[in-house]
């Protein structure tokens, strides 16, 4: 666990195209698949979203069934790589939350490394990129991260709440 102050998170270049905030029901009967882009000639992936079946355990307290539904909200980091899930209330079944994929080829601004004492190159900032979530007043924990260098990072999420793709500063 982390204070904020010492995270690296990954910037976006300055005029990447913003992707918007989406909604959207997902089902326990089936799996899922979200996608938000930015909004650019190419439709540039900047996040995927994928809910295995019987991923929502409960709303508020309430148990979900296997054909229950709820309306989930992606809203994407300003500036950034990371997001708010919400609603805050929903629980996922154990191991079974989404796996959230962001994609940085694009847009991805690797020169936030170039002052850091940390990572003596660029390519070391990438591959220590993972996925952190925000678990309380400034403080952050990894919940995974396997990074395909200069594209992409993935991780299993357990719970809705603010994730960022980050590094240790």
């Amino acid at each position: 666990m982390l204070d904020g102050a010492d995270l690296l998170p990954l910037p976006q270049t300055a005029g990447a195209p913003a992707p918007a905030s989406a909604s959207f029901y997902v089902s326990n009967a089936r799996s899922d698949v979200r996608r938000l882009l930015h909004p650019d000639a190419f439709n540039s992936l900047y996040l995927q979203l994928e809910f295995p079946a019987n991923a929502l355990a409960s709303l508020n307290g309430a148990p979900l069934g296997a054909d229950d539904s709820v309306l989930v909200t992606v809203a994407p980091e300003p500036g950034g790589y990371g997001m708010t899930l919400d609603p805050a209330g929903l629980v996922f079944a154990s191991g079974r939350g989404p796996t959230a994929t962001f994609v940085f080829a694009a847009y991805g601004d690797f020169t936030v490394a170039d002052g850091s004492g940390t990572y003596a190159s660029r390519a070391a900032y990438a591959a220590a990129l993972g996925i952190w979530e925000d678990v309380g007043p400034d403080r952050w924990q990894k919940v995974g991260g396997s990074s395909t260098g200069n594209e992409s990072v993935t991780a299993r999420l357990p719970s809705p709440g603010r994730y960022r793709v980050a590094a240790p500063r």
